[in-house]
C-alpha cells in the first residue's frame, strides 16, 4: 500500500501532539518536583513539538491543495484548522525559545501550554471532521482535487518534490487570501454563534 501526499500531513501531525503533552506533563512535574531529568525533558519535548508542528504545517499546506472541498462548511473547517495550527506553531516556536533560557517553567508558561493542548485538540477534531464528514482527501468520496494525490515513489521524486513545492506556493497564497478577506477561523464562529429566529417567520405557536 502506497502513501499518496496528502496522507502525508495526517501522519505527522501526532508528533507535535505527542511532543506537546510530554513537555508540558514533564514540566509540571519537574516544577513541583525540582527533577532535573524532567525539567531537561520537558526543554527538549518543547523544542520538539515546534520543530515537528513546523513540519506538520508545512505538510498541511500541501494537503490543502491536494483535496477537493465539496461545501462552504468544509472550506471553513480547513481555515479554522489552519489559523489554529499556524498559530499553535508559532505560539510553540516562542514557548521553545523561552524554555531554552530558563532552567524551570514559570506558571504561565503552563498555562500556555495547557492552553495549546486544548486548541490542538480541537484543531484536531476539525481535521478529523472534515474527512470523516464531508470526505476530505478520501479518494472514495471524490475528495482528491482533479490531477492531486500523486503516490509516494522513489521513481517519482523529482516530480514529487515540483508538486509539492506548487503546493506550498498556492498554500500560501491561498491562506494570504483568506486573511485579506478577514476569514481566520470561520467554523468556531458559526459554532457559537447563537441561532436567532428570522423577524420574517413572525412568532411560533
Amino acid at each position: 500500500m502506497t502513501m499518496r501526499l496528502q496522507e502525508v500531513h495526517p501522519a505527522l501531525v501526532h508528533y507535535p501532539i505527542a511532543f506537546l503533552s510530554l513537555a508540558v506533563g514533564a514540566d509540571t512535574l519537574g516544577k513541583l518536583t525540582g527533577s532535573r531529568t524532567l525539567l531537561g525533558t520537558g526543554k527538549l519535548g518543547i523544542a520538539l513539538t515546534a520543530a515537528t508542528g513546523a513540519l506538520a504545517g508545512v505538510f498541511g499546506l500541501i494537503a490543502q491543495e491536494e483535496v477537493e472541498l465539496k461545501s462552504k462548511r468544509a472550506d471553513d473547517m480547513l481555515v479554522t484548522h489552519r489559523t489554529l495550527n499556524v498559530g499553535f506553531v508559532s505560539l510553540a516556536t516562542a514557548m521553545a525559545i523561552s524554555r531554552a533560557r530558563k532552567h524551570k517553567p514559570s506558571f504561565r508558561y503552563l498555562a500556555l501550554g495547557f492552553a495549546s493542548m486544548g486548541a490542538v485538540a480541537y484543531s484536531a477534531y476539525l481535521g478529523g471532521k472534515m474527512v470523516y464528514e464531508h470526505g476530505v482527501g478520501v479518494a472514495a468520496a471524490d475528495g482528491i482535487a482533479e490531477g492531486h494525490g500523486p503516490e509516494l515513489r522513489w521513481d517519482r521524486a523529482d516530480e514529487l518534490k515540483e508538486h509539492a513545492l506548487q503546493d506550498v506556493r498556492q498554500g500560501l497564497r491561498h491562506a494570504a487570501q483568506t486573511v485579506a478577506e478577514g476569514k481566520f477561523v470561520p467554523a468556531l464562529r458559526e459554532e457559537v454563534q447563537p441561532t436567532m429566529p428570522r423577524a420574517a417567520d413572525g412568532p411560533q405557536p
